[in-house]
Formats: C-alpha cells, sequence, structure tokens
C-alpha cells in the first residue's frame, strides 16, 4: 500500500516530500468556483517534475464540490459537467492517474433520471479526453436525494457509464455514515464482501481514509482524525488487515488545524497501523521525518492541553452559575 494526503495544489510536490507522503490528492484548482485559469505550462512542467522527483504515485485529481453529475436543474447539469470535462483535461495535463468525483444529487428527478445525466457527463470526458485519467465515483454519506450512498447505487452508475475509465474510491467516514459497519473484523468483511458482489474489486482503485465525527448510518460527512472518530483504531486495523485492500493507494482527508502538525501525525499513525498488520513493510518506517514528527506532537499535546483546559474553565463558569441561581 502507498499513503498519502490531499494537499495544497501549489506546493503539493514539497510538502509531499517535508511529511513522506508516498501518494498525493489535490484539487486542480479553486475548489469552490466555477472558473478556472488555464494552466501555466511552467507550472506543469515544475509540478510534474517534482511529483517524478518525490517517487509519488499515485496522483490523484479531486473534483470541485460545486459539480453536481445529476442535477436536474439545466443550468447547474451544464456548468457542473463543463466544469467535470476540464478538470478531467486539468488532471491529463498534470499527469494524474485518477480524478475523483461525488455523484451528485438528483435532487426529486429519481436516481434512475440522475444515472442518466450521470452517464451523460463522463461519457463525454471520456470522449475528449481520451488519454485521461481513470474516473473514480466517491461514495457518499448517504441521505435524501444523494447517489452513490451504497454500493449497488454505485455499481448502478458504472453500468450505466460502461466504460473501462471508472472505477470507485472507497471512503471509510462516508462507508460508516452511509450504514457500512467498518468497525471491526466482522462488519469490515461484511462490507467488503459486499462490495466485490456489487462493484468488484477489479473497480476499486483508491481508498479515502478516514476516521468519522458521525456515527454509524448517522448520514453525517464529518472527517475526524486516524482512530480518534467513531471507526477508531479498532476499525481501521480491521480495514488494513484486509489483504483485498493491500494493492491500493490510501489517500487521507483527515481534519487540519495546522497542516505540519496534524497531516504528518495522521498520515504516519496509518502507516504504522498497516505496518503492523502486514499490509506495508516496515522498512517504511525509515522514511519517517521525525524531526517534523517530534515537533508535531509537542504542538498537538499543547494544542490537547490548552483545548482541556479551556473545558474545564467552561464547566466551573457554568457551575458557578448554578450556584449563583441557587
Amino acid at each position: 500500500m502507498r499513503f498519502g494526503m490531499h494537499l495544497s495544489f501549489s506546493n503539493a510536490p514539497q510538502l509531499a516530500r517535508e511529511i513522506g507522503c508516498q501518494a498525493v490528492q489535490v484539487f486542480c484548482g479553486n475548489p469552490r468556483g466555477w472558473k478556472k485559469s488555464p494552466l501555466d505550462p511552467k507550472f506543469v512542467e515544475q509540478f510534474r517534475a517534482g511529483i517524478s522527483a518525490g517517487g509519488i504515485s499515485p496522483l490523484v485529481v479531486h473534483a470541485t464540490y460545486l459539480i453536481n453529475l445529476a442535477a436536474p436543474n439545466e443550468r447547474i447539469y451544464r456548468l457542473s459537467c463543463d466544469s467535470f470535462v476540464l478538470e478531467v483535461a486539468r488532471a491529463a495535463q498534470l499527469g494524474a492517474q485518477y480524478y475523483v468525483v461525488h455523484i451528485g444529487s438528483h435532487q426529486g428527478s429519481g436516481a434512475a433520471e440522475g444515472r442518466r445525466r450521470v452517464a451523460a457527463c463522463v461519457k463525454a470526458a471520456v470522449r475528449q479526453v481520451p488519454n485521461g485519467p481513470t474516473i473514480l465515483v466517491e461514495n457518499t454519506a448517504g441521505g435524501g436525494s444523494s447517489l452513490g450512498g451504497s454500493f449497488a447505487d454505485i455499481a448502478a452508475v458504472i453500468a450505466e457509464v460502461a466504460t473501462d475509465r471508472i472505477g470507485l474510491c472507497l471512503d471509510t467516514c462516508h462507508a460508516l455514515a452511509a450504514g457500512y459497519d467498518v468497525r471491526s473484523a466482522d462488519g469490515v468483511k461484511r462490507t467488503l464482501d459486499e462490495l466485490e458482489r456489487t462493484v468488484g474489486f477489479d473497480r476499486l482503485h483508491c481508498l479515502h481514509l478516514n476516521d468519522s465525527k458521525g456515527a454509524l448510518g448517522s448520514h453525517i460527512d464529518r472527517h475526524e482524525h486516524i482512530g480518534e472518530g467513531q471507526i477508531g483504531e479498532a476499525g481501521f486495523r480491521a480495514l488494513l488487515s484486509d489483504k483485498r485492500l493491500w494493492q491500493l493507494p490510501a489517500i487521507l482527508e483527515t481534519p487540519r488545524d495546522d497542516p505540519m502538525v496534524d497531516d504528518p501525525l495522521n498520515v504516519w499513525h496509518a502507516i504504522q497501523i498497516a505496518v503492523d498488520v502486514g499490509a506495508v513493510k516496515k522498512d517504511i518506517l525509515k522514511a519517517r521525518p521525525l524531526e517534523l514528527l517530534r515537533k508535531a506532537e509537542k504542538a498537538r499535546a499543547a494544542q490537547r492541553k490548552k483545548e482541556r483546559t479551556a473545558l474545564g474553565r467552561g464547566r466551573s463558569a457554568r457551575g458557578q452559575k448554578r450556584l449563583a441561581k441557587r
């Protein structure tokens, strides 16, 4: 397995080397806007050179948040499709192997109609960017009119698109929130068995390794630090123990108050678990940025102490108010 982080687009190769990533995910522009300036050829050359020099593989590009390939509103659908095709082309320019996108929401128009719209956009991208990256549909936390909350739903989308250039990116936080119990060995086995029956492991190309603030089946898409959420340490040990996942890259999208504190601690925590369960050879630990990790551990400990102190003061203040009322 190869582990990496979602990093800032502008300096991802440098950050990846500092943190010790073997894989990287980026946005290819402003993730909250439709318009994107053309990529500067010099930047592309330097970016690709940095990715190559760092031995980083794969490079994954994540879609803009605004894209909704299943939108029934014609204006939003057209903006989404145009942006989608453009981003697939930009991902190809950057040398990305994969482009990850959420399927979107049919917003009441029905799942079948939503899938039809998604398929039309994906087919357009495959046609217009013939040598582009493999397009990976990311499972969602489910709920409402969103598509992609179940493996059966994703399998139906893949079947509708009918191209070799589409697959699945499995997000662990989203899976738990959608109702897949990945907190134990038995739950992980049931989850991956269902994935194998529906989507198939030949279509699974990437993992998003995130813990979850939301509980099982909550449909809450909120990521947490590895081992500190509802999946927990035991869940990630179970996931990374399953040999069906051992050839996949794992990208983390965990919370960050300070990227140079939270990112290295999360990615190397995940790598240590992978080493412990045999998914990765222990030689990888020689590449740990030890000085950075020491500083990060010290900074996180200080932040946790500060948070506990603030919490204690808040409780004390509430207690004093209750006493005053008496």
